[in-house]
């Protein structure tokens, strides 16, 4: 037997997931800040082929040390390998990091959420980047 729920209480029960869920598990390292800073994305390497080497400009909507949740107005495929220059709002500074794409979700009709994993890597500026981001 299906159960009926209103959109009003629908939306009410997803925005508590994380807590109603028994199998959710927070998998976060590091505190997030919100945020709104400009950001370009270059793919680099995925599964749509169609996509590497195409820059996209887009918006973190929040950061720290170790990832990213932005938006963007194109799904970009999970594992994909992403080259960004952030440029942070909070202090004059841009960042080039890599990172991977470890989830997305649609954000609305033309739009979708991506959360990133940042890469350590010597050529990037992730070390710089977390350093601010503990202040």
């Amino acid at each position: 037997m299906s159960k009926m729920v209103s959109f009003k209480d629908r939306g009410r029960s997803r925005s508590n997931d994380r807590v109603q869920r028994p199998d959710f598990q927070e998998r976060r390292q590091n505190a997030r800040r919100a945020s709104s800073d400009r950001l370009f994305v270059q793919v680099v390497q995925s599964d749509d082929e169609s996509k590497v080497g195409h820059t996209i400009a887009c918006r973190a909507l929040d950061v720290s040390a170790n990832g990213l949740r932005i938006r963007l107005d194109q799904e970009i495929l999970v594992g994909s390998v992403l080259d960004l220059w952030v440029d942070d709002s909070r202090k004059p500074g841009k960042f080039f990091l890599t990172s991977e794409v470890r989830w997305t979700a649609p954000s609305g009709p033309d739009s979708f959420f991506c959360g990133v994993q940042l890469h350590d890597g010597s050529a990037t500026d992730v070390e710089a980047w977390r350093s601010r981001q503990q202040k």
